[in-house]
């Protein structure tokens, strides 16, 4: 195999970052400002190559009268590795190379096509799969590379690939600086030796994770069509509502706040009415609880009003207008190995993130009276306009023209795991007889029988199980039951819950403990293979590897033992790595505890099962349009397909789980719900 590593440096009027890399790719005013690559033959051998500007537009203008420019080597070397099987082209984040060759190169210049997810990797997602962070600098840095980004072209290729402002001196909305081509040129140059040091560094993805990579990749490239006709009319009705509640609150405050976005002024006047310290800002929790107690009616419409009209869920309308392709799809919306564990993230539009819907908002009925385009009849069935828009985000996703979608949802995916991890044959006997394991819970809280019918006892039993499995404290379990629930325990309810937990599935407590054990064991024994349970532990090199049931590893980078005192004022000694800060973004130093080992351990083996269902389902013909956390939506032909048979499909466990109660509830329809 001949391996290809190559960048592009582009220039548009739109941002890759706003739009995600197809709908880029295909903007008119999108241009290919140069094409570095580096050939890597076997045994050694290295060619490397720069395409420039000047010479893409002269090869561009003389293709359209005639075939390949001769005198351009280096264009003519690389439509040959194109049409070369053999070849296969890495770049980092390679789906913005992949959309950048396909959309513009072959599709509008007549290069060779290269569609064939099997001739691409990317480093990015190389990268991931160790925890390393995505960026190509901030990723070389990681790893210790004696190649390093160029930073400081950097700052030129921002310059050159994004508009100006003209002037009359200069009524170009573009720099054209010869000297500034030449940085950029020597500035993509670089990041390409940078992407060959850091595919080198990092082993590649193993048989099973590379079909699930390419998988990814075509599931991003079919995209999921947007209902844009009902979209721009929602788009209408909010701006619509939005304006009539800023009018009112113009009204209300005496012409001093004329936007409820406007949260600095709205801060200063509702401070001259309601103490700092009651309201000590306007985010949604700060506000929720002011308004549990609030008697001044005016204050209290100003806060709803704030409520209503700062609803983010709804910014997410132009995001996805923002991002639709010209055959009204929106694409690459996934990111593989988007968490440390290898979980997806989403990307663009992010649906991960859209609310779930209300029991009030029946998304068909929101959907066909938003499709009246009559904004006084939509506002008269649902008077708040913008949370009824909002509950039903997810029905302006469609499935194409004669499609269904066919979906289905992992069923406590991870407490099943969990147990399963543990060895706890109580939690699996109630998943394989499908006792209510949140009853079970409760009825062990409170110590008489919870059914269904104690809604609120068994709630308290639903957060326990959904929470206590990793560890938590009773302090932090307690604020878990506000945030999720609104119920309001005192601290010792949430003591009881924890130790309740514990008592009745202690297997989970001693795993806990156990594979903290072992990890800082391969840690303290460099090398040695350190096994515990259906897991297995070992250093090598610069990480310590953990070998999931699957076969698959998660990784810590630079691993140490050091000693860290705990919440509860104990020193002892834990294992810290570097890691990407969740909260700063920042790559540091990170400590971690048993329970926090056992969860990356359950969400990563939860999410191998869930690849193992998606491989099994793609097999059978259902085409999968995304992933939604546990939740796989595929798309099939209208008559063809069953829901029984897909959640069979996403139920049925690889060898290496044998013993693993997995179970999937689907549905199918038109529109996507939840």
């Amino acid at each position: 195999m001949i391996k290809v590593h190559l960048d592009f440096e582009t220039r548009s009027k739109i941002s890759v970052a706003d739009v995600g890399p197809w709908r880029y790719s295909l903007d008119p005013s999108t241009t290919v400002l140069c094409l570095c690559y580096c050939v890597e033959f076997p045994g050694g051998k290295t060619l490397a190559g720069t395409i420039t500007k000047n010479m893409f537009n002269e090869w561009f203008d003389y293709k359209c009268m005639s075939c390949v420019y001769p005198e351009i080597a280096s264009i003519e070397k690389i439509i040959q590795l194109a049409k070369n099987p053999d070849v296969r082209f890495y770049a980092h984040n390679s789906m913005f190379e992949y959309c950048i060759w396909n959309n513009i190169l072959a599709g509008v210049y007549g290069f060779p096509e290269l569609k064939d997810f099997d001739r691409w990797e990317c480093t990015a997602s190389k990268a991931a799969t160790h925890a390393l962070p995505r960026a190509l600098g901030a990723c070389a840095k990681a790893l210790h590379l004696s190649e390093e980004k160029d930073e400081t072209g950097k700052r030129i290729m921002m310059k050159l690939s994004r508009p100006k402002k003209p002037s009359k001196k200069d009524p170009s909305i573009w720099c054209d600086n010869p000297e500034d081509f030449k940085t950029l040129y020597k500035y993509c140059e670089q990041d390409v030796i940078v992407e060959s040091a850091i595919d080198n560094a990092i082993p590649e993805l193993n048989s099973f994770e590379r079909e699930i990579w390419k998988l990814d990749q075509r599931i991003n490239s079919r995209g999921i069509k947007i209902d844009v006709e009902t979209l721009d009319i929602a788009i209408r009705f909010v701006d619509t509502f939005k304006n009539k509640l800023n009018d009112e609150l113009c009204y209300l405050t005496g012409g001093l706040v004329s936007k409820a976005s406007e949260v600095k002024r709205l801060t200063e006047y509702l401070h001259d009415f309601v103490d700092k310290k009651d309201l000590p800002s306007l985010n949604a929790a700060s506000i929720n609880e002011y308004l549990a107690n609030c008697t001044d009616s005016k204050i209290k419409r100003i806060l709803e009003i704030r409520q209503q009209a700062g609803k983010s869920s709804t910014s997410k309308l132009e995001k996805i207008k923002m991002c639709i392709c010209p055959d009204n799809k929106v694409r690459d919306i996934l990111v593989y190995h988007g968490a440390s564990t290898g979980r997806w993230a989403g990307a663009g539009i992010q649906v991960q993130n859209f609310p779930r819907g209300a029991e009030e908002y029946n998304i068909d009925s929101v959907i066909e009276t938003i499709k009246l385009n009559n904004y006084d009849v939509f506002a008269t069935v649902y008077p708040n306009v913008i949370d009824a828009i909002s509950a039903s985000l997810r029905g302006f996703l469609i499935a194409d023209t004669g499609k269904d979608f066919i979906a289905a949802d992992y069923s406590n995916i991870e407490s099943r795991v969990l147990f399963w991890v543990a060895g706890c044959d109580k939690g699996l006997t109630a998943f394989k007889h499908g006792t209510d394991i949140y009853c079970e819970l409760a009825t062990e809280i409170y110590k008489r029988k919870i059914t269904k019918k104690d809604k609120e006892e068994r709630q308290l039993g639903k957060t326990g199980v959904l929470g206590c499995g990793y560890q938590m404290g009773a302090d932090r379990f307690k604020a878990q039951v506000k945030t999720m629930t609104g119920m309001d325990i005192t601290r010792e309810t949430a003591d009881l819950v924890v130790k309740t937990y514990r008592a009745t599935y202690p297997e989970v407590v001693a795993c806990w403990y156990a594979q903290e054990r072992a990890a800082i064991k391969a840690v303290k024994e460099r090398g040695q293979l350190i096994k515990e349970g259906p897991i297995m532990w070992k250093v090598q090199g610069q990480f310590l590897y953990c070998r999931l049931p699957s076969g698959r590893c998660i990784a810590y980078a630079e691993p140490q033992i050091k000693p860290i005192e705990t919440s509860w004022g104990e020193v002892k000694e834990q294992l810290t790595f570097m890691g990407v800060n969740s909260l700063s973004k920042k790559w540091e130093r990170q400590h971690t505890y048993g329970g926090s080992i056992v969860e990356n351990i359950v969400q990563a083996t939860a999410r191998d099962l869930m690849a193992y269902g998606m491989k099994n389902v793609e097999a059978k013909g259902y085409k999968i349009a995304m992933t939604v956390h546990d939740e796989v939506v595929a798309s099939v032909d209208e008559g063809c397909g069953d829901v029984q048979e897909f959640e069979t499909l996403l139920s049925t466990i690889p060898q290496w789980a044998k013993g693993c109660p997995v179970k999937a509830e689907g549905w199918r329809g038109k529109r996507y719900r939840k």
